[in-house]
């Protein structure tokens, strides 16, 4: 956005990223706050100190209570109710039962403080009243049966005891120690006596219900056992008739000594049989050979043949013989009777050989067929041993089955039994795992309420809330705040800051005083603010001061017709000054000095029933207003039109100085054009309160129309800060 100033062609497009965070303006804000923080604090405290006090008064006795981990109990059956007292959920249940209802209403049943006086006013107005009072009004008037009485009574009844459970739980508190296995119980109760008895009745009844809980427990467990016992008797019972009877049909007396007796007959038959398969494998050796030989003929060769004494010895005649004979056919012939006695010898000899041999043949066939019937009858034998040995193994393996049963029985009736009976006798030898390290003692002061620390709570959250809501306010505000925003969002000067005041400094009694010393400091402030705005202008153009200013803003309500008087009383200071209302709406410094639609003003100069000088009333001595006596239909036609222009040159040639007080420049067009006929603009921007949106919405329609806006008026400025101190400092 280019800028508006004349002097100054470009103005500074406002960028987010480029303003830097200004700690100091919220130091300012809260100091410029800083009574209304204090009043709000103050009222706070105020309401605090009777809130507090109507608190009653509360004490919290404490008792500690040990809770042990290990069991002590002579039998330890954890086993058979899943107790895990090792575990550190073990703890964490515990004291979760310190917590639970069963043991509140255990101790107000003891206690009986349902008819204790310190619950029967914290119940005054619980919901059994207010049902009570409900009930009555809208069944008053009708009859209910005994039945529905008595029914809603047991209501009326239990609604009160949960009431007073709930009044409970919420007293008693139960906080652990950590890294250890100690555990407070505390509870808040109107008396210090009565909080003492009742945190060390819970620790009491805490451990009495575990003792009570363990007894349970053991006895359910002893009950468990005996049933199992019972069982386990008939199934020990059974299993050793069936082993009886299985003795007695199977004849099963010495069932080891039965099964090493068919092992050890089995293993010999088993090496015999290896013997006879070796003979017959040699048998059937010599059978071949014997066979091979007959079919070859040549039987004297074989080993068994040469083996034989006999066989030999003969062999040894028929070779004589035939020696014999072969000498003696060289001397005799064949007819010769020793030739005849030496054949017939050696036909004996050869004879008997041969029956020889045939001898052996025969005895190898029969230790052939030998071997083999030995090895069948061997392997029928061991066909029936392995038959008596796989019996006997049933029989075995059965025994041994029916054995193992019996004595697996027999172990778990003797564990269970043992068991029983330890259980049933230590069954009050119960000891408790918890007891009481500190019994709770009667509180000396009061828990609650902590009144200085509650005041101090008070006053901090309160001073802390005032301050957040400050920062907070000041932080999303989107109005301009002071100068250092008026620099950096709309590049234009400032030309001066005006304080916030109140609403009877614009009057013209104001406006006309003379004497300083009649005008409050304030007021003497607002003054002096408004000379740094008239010399800021006239420095703005030392050489050809402007004479015609125009003085707009973004909406109504702003305080530019304030600006406008105030500036035209300060100008008249200086030279013969005119002060025209152009904002024919509404008037604003018409109404302002109080004049009358009656009095002469723009309708009789614009209609020329009138001059100039004679329409105009006088303020002060260097000081005439020209007053808007009329509203016309459509006055941007009428600001637009060349006689309206003409006026204010006229004005400008009679008066040293012209100011215009303009409407705003967002809801109408006048200001666009009135920016057309003066030689200088005043934008007027309230502080903290008009959108940065809307104003540079405005700036940019007179921008567009070139509007010489000389700079930016910041308007209703909280001026409690040292930052603007300086401007009383001539009035000290």
């Amino acid at each position: 956005m280019k800028s508006l100033h004349p002097l100054d062609s470009t103005l500074t497009e406002y960028k987010k990223d480029e303003i830097s965070f200004n700690f100091e303006r919220y130091i300012q804000t809260l100091l410029d706050n800083k009574w209304r923080i204090f009043l709000f604090v103050l009222t706070v405290l105020i309401a605090s100190y009777f809130i507090i006090n109507s608190i009653k008064t509360q004490y919290k006795a404490t008792a500690t209570v040990l809770i042990e981990k290990k069991e002590s109990n002579v039998v330890d059956v954890t086993a058979l109710y899943g107790l895990d007292n090792e575990s550190e959920e073990y703890l964490a249940t515990e004291f979760e039962v310190l917590r639970s209802r069963p043991l509140a209403e255990k101790v107000v049943g003891k206690l009986d403080l349902t008819s204790h006086p310190a619950f029967k006013e914290e119940q005054g107005f619980s919901l059994t009243a207010l049902f009570g009072s409900v009930k009555d009004k809208v069944f008053g008037s009708m009859g209910q049966s005994t039945d529905q009485a008595i029914t809603s009574e047991a209501v009326e009844a239990e609604i009160a005891r949960r009431e007073l459970l709930k009044d409970y739980q919420e007293r008693l508190s139960i906080f652990p120690l950590r890294k250890t296995q100690l555990v407070e119980v505390s509870f808040e109760a109107p008396t210090p006596v009565l909080a003492r008895d009742i945190a060390n009745e819970h620790a009491e009844a805490y451990i009495e219900a575990d003792l009570e809980a363990r007894l349970e427990r053991t006895k359910t467990a002893a009950s468990w056992l005996a049933g199992q016992v019972e069982g386990l008797k008939g199934e020990l019972s059974r299993a050793e008739q069936q082993l009886a009877d299985y003795i007695e049909q199977e004849n099963v007396i010495d069932i080891e000594g039965i099964q090493a007796v068919s092992s050890q007959e089995l293993k010999d038959l088993n090496t015999d049989l290896v013997k006879v398969r070796s003979k017959l494998s040699e048998a059937t050796i010599r059978r071949e050979q014997v066979q091979s030989a007959k079919r070859s003929g040549s039987e004297e060769s074989l080993r068994s043949v040469q083996a034989d004494n006999v066989a030999q010895t003969l062999k040894l005649d028929w070779v004589l013989a035939q020696q014999k004979r072969a000498e003696l056919a060289k001397r005799y012939g064949p007819e010769h009777p020793k030739m005849l006695a030496a054949s017939s010898d050696l036909a004996t000899a050869r004879a008997g050989f041969r029956d020889q041999i045939n001898k052996i043949i025969e005895r190898v066939e029969f230790e052939y067929n030998a071997a083999l019937a030995e090895e069948a009858d061997l392997q029928r034998r061991i066909s029936l041993a392995q038959q008596n040995f796989f019996s006997d193994n049933r029989k075995g393996s059965k025994y041994l089955e029916l054995q193992r049963e019996v004595e697996s029985n027999q172990r778990l009736f003797d564990l269970f039994y043992n068991r029983t009976k330890e259980t049933t006798e230590t069954i009050d030898l119960q000891s408790a795992h918890a007891r009481i390290l500190t019994p709770a003692e009667d509180p000396l002061r009061p828990s609650k309420p902590q009144k200085p620390i509650l005041f101090l709570l008070a006053a901090l959250g309160s001073l802390f809330l005032s301050i957040f809501y400050y920062i907070m306010r000041e932080l999303f505000n989107t109005g301009i705040r002071d100068g250092e925003d008026v620099d950096q969002r709309i590049g234009l000067p400032l030309l001066g800051s005006l304080p916030s005041i109140k609403k009877s400094f614009v009057r013209p009694v104001v406006l006309n005083a003379q004497d300083e010393g009649e005008r409050s400091k304030e007021g003497a402030i607002f003054k002096e603010a408004v000379n740094t705005v008239r010399t800021g202008l006239m420095l703005d153009r030392v050489d050809r001061p402007h004479k015609t200013i125009m003085v707009t803003s973004t909406i109504a309500g702003e305080g530019k017709s304030t600006i406008a008087g105030h500036l035209a009383y300060s100008y008249a200071s200086v030279g013969r000054t005119l002060l025209i209302d152009c904002d024919l709406r509404t008037r604003g410094v018409s109404n302002m000095f109080g004049v009358n639609k009656t009095d002469m003003g723009l309708r009789e100069v614009l209609s020329a029933e009138a001059l100039l000088e004679q329409c105009v009333i006088g303020i002060d001595n260097n000081l005439d207003l020209l007053c808007a006596n009329f509203t016309p239909l459509n006055p941007l036609k009428l600001i637009s039109s060349p006689r309206f222009q003409s006026h204010i040159k006229d004005a400008a040639k009679k008066y040293n100085f012209v100011i215009l007080d303009a409407p705003p420049v967002l809801p109408v067009s006048d200001p666009l054009v009135l920016a057309g006929y003066v030689d200088a603009v005043i934008y007027t921007i309230r502080a903290r309160s008009t959108p940065y949106q809307h104003i540079s919405r405005c700036l940019q329609s007179l921008q567009r129309v070139e509007a010489p806006v000389c700079g930016v008026v910041l308007n209703q400025l909280d001026m409690g800060g040292s930052y603007y101190s300086y401007y009383s400092y001539g009035n000290t």
